[in-house]
């Protein structure tokens, strides 16, 4: 099925703005995407460096308060006493002071020799890197498995002024801990503590409602922490996490400790939806606008083609009506190039049947001007023929025969002769402002004499002022001499001729009236043009009657007649008052 050219414009537009509007939704996805991205992997490392902060503070305040411990003289005695009910004593109390677990106190051999918990007395001290450690910077905070669980372990030296032994705190790190840390956050992440020996690892606290169910179990901890320095994306069964993992300062060198932070990225999501359901909206929207553009953007565009098309073809069956309507854009201007193509072509057909109405005029001015020259011709050869045997009445008559045929061919030349200057544009108008009643009046009195010899009454009602009239006064005096003139001559003896005047809504309207023979009904209809059958009737009033009507005609008038033979015929016309 084939398509208008408006649908094709809708349809183009409309894909168009499918495409460009999937391909910026696209773009606008993956650009928010990786800015909320971004912005949360910000997140994890502030919340990575608050919790690092807070487990170094909370080990600082458990490090000073047991080198409290380790100054006081009494507890430093109880060491040299080896006095252990002392010193199991000051353990408690610091334990109960500081809310630990558990205190220890180390001698030199690395065994414990007061526990109070009670549960490792006179062992050997698990962690000998936090000794070291304690030795080398004055105190040690560290991480590692005591009995299985995740513990925070203080260690100080005792000084007398020589390190005479150890003392070493415990504190557990729960579920809890990391869960209270978790909502201290803006965009809180969840918060894991990994413990990893070898291929094997345990969960050792979480913030997940249930670890098991998360990535732990994939084999993402495959990779080096090291990787996961920056926040990484990372794909799982429980969506897209954003991860980020810090080693933690680990009490036993062959056991690694890992708090990891995560945030999934599914969830983090959710609250842009509704972003996302606005620029959905925004986009249905604007579909609907684009249709509704583009659909009035085709039809102003399919219009004016249309109206082309309907040119060209008129243009083609050599019809011209009127001309399209030209706007100020490419269409306008090719809607004006139309124009003029309609005017060239109109003007070439005009041309054609002014040709044409041209040879017609010439044959049927032939026709008149042949037989007033045979005529003529006629009595001058007879009179040629028999100069001396023609009396001088009969002489005479020939001559005024002759006399008034050559009148008539004159009159005749002169008429075709301004008619086809008309025709032709040959005498351009000059416009200017006149009185009207002056010329009616100027060309009555002309006539007067004329009108007197024939007996017919020729007056002008004069008495109403008029507005000047914007006018070639000299053509407007021809028109209304070829008026006046064919008033006359076909007004019997006895009669009249009035010229009227009438002022109308911005034009002045003349009116020639006379009560002669008037003209047969059959004769109006074609009364001016070139083949009216007046023009061969004698007088030869047809030409007079054509070139008044094109006078006014270029005048922007029209004139018109009227007439009840024997009664009455009126002949009037209108020009533009001035303004």
């Amino acid at each position: 099925m084939s398509l208008s050219f408006q649908s094709r414009i809708v349809l183009f537009f409309s894909t168009l703005f499918i495409v460009v509007q999937i391909l910026t939704l696209l773009a606008i996805y993956w650009v928010c995407r990786a800015n909320i991205i971004e912005q949360i992997g910000q997140n994890l490392i502030y919340a990575e460096n608050i919790f690092n902060r807070q487990l170094t503070e909370h080990g600082d305040r458990m490090a000073g308060e047991a080198r409290i411990l380790v100054a006081d003289y009494g507890f430093r005695a109880a060491i040299s006493d080896s006095d252990q009910a002392t010193q199991m004593s000051a353990l408690e109390n610091l334990i109960y002071r500081i809310h630990a677990q558990t205190g220890f106190y180390i001698n030199l051999q690395g065994r414990i020799i007061a526990d109070s918990s009670g549960r490792f007395q006179e062992q050997m001290f698990r962690f000998p890197d936090a000794i070291a450690k304690a030795d080398a910077q004055g105190q040690a905070v560290m991480f590692g498995l005591l009995d299985g669980e995740l513990c925070e372990l203080v260690v100080a030296p005792v000084l007398a002024p020589l390190t005479i032994g150890w003392v070493g705190i415990v504190i557990p790190v729960d579920h809890g801990l990391v869960d209270s840390f978790k909502h201290l956050s803006a965009m809180p992440p969840d918060i894991s503590l990994l413990a990893g020996s070898g291929d094997s690892l345990k969960i050792l606290a979480s913030s997940l409602a249930d670890p098991s169910a998360t990535f732990f179990k994939s084999g993402i901890f495959q990779q080096p922490v090291s990787a996961f320095r920056r926040p990484k994306l990372v794909e799982s069964a429980a969506g897209s996490l954003l991860v980020l993992i810090r080693p933690l300062a680990a009490a036993n060198a062959g056991q690694a400790i890992s708090a990891v932070f995560e945030v999934n990225l599914t969830q983090a999501l959710k609250p842009y939806a509704i972003l996302g359901y606005v620029v959905l909206g925004l986009s249905i929207f604007g579909l609907l606008a684009i249709l509704s553009g583009a659909y009035l953007l085709a039809r102003n565009i399919a219009q004016p083609v249309r109206a082309l098309a309907s040119v060209s073809q008129r243009i083609k069956a050599g019809i011209f009506g009127p001309p399209l309507p030209v706007s100020d854009d490419e269409l306008g201007r090719l809607a004006e190039t139309f124009n003029m193509a309609s005017r060239i072509a109109g003007e070439m057909s005009e041309l054609k049947a002014q040709d044409r109405q041209r040879r017609e005029l010439v044959a049927s001015v032939s026709h008149d001007l042949r037989t007033p020259l045979t005529s003529l011709h006629g009595y001058l050869e007879t009179m040629q023929l028999q100069a001396g045997q023609i009396a001088d009445a009969d002489r005479q008559r020939y001559l005024d025969i002759a006399v008034r045929q050559s009148e008539k061919v004159g009159r005749l030349a002169q008429e075709l002769f301004e008619l086809a200057k008309l025709e032709c544009r040959a005498t351009p108008l000059q416009l200017e402002n006149f009185n009207i009643l002056e010329l009616v009046q100027d060309v009555t009195q002309k006539y007067g004499m004329a009108a007197k010899t024939r007996g017919v009454d020729l007056h002008a009602g004069l008495d109403t002022p008029l507005p000047l009239v914007n006018a070639d006064i000299a053509l407007i005096e021809r028109v209304l001499t070829n008026l006046i003139d064919n008033a006359l001559r076909h007004t019997p003896p006895g009669g009249s001729v009035l010229i009227e005047l009438q002022a109308l809504a911005g034009r002045i309207r003349i009116a020639v009236i006379d009560n002669g023979e008037g003209i047969a009904p059959q004769f109006l209809a074609k009364l001016f043009d070139r083949d009216s059958p007046l023009s061969r009737q004698a007088g030869g009033g047809g030409l007079g009657l054509q070139i008044a009507a094109r006078i006014v005609a270029m005048h922007g008038g029209v004139i018109q007649a009227q007439s009840s033979p024997g009664v009455k015929t009126l002949f009037s016309f209108d020009l533009a008052a001035a303004s």
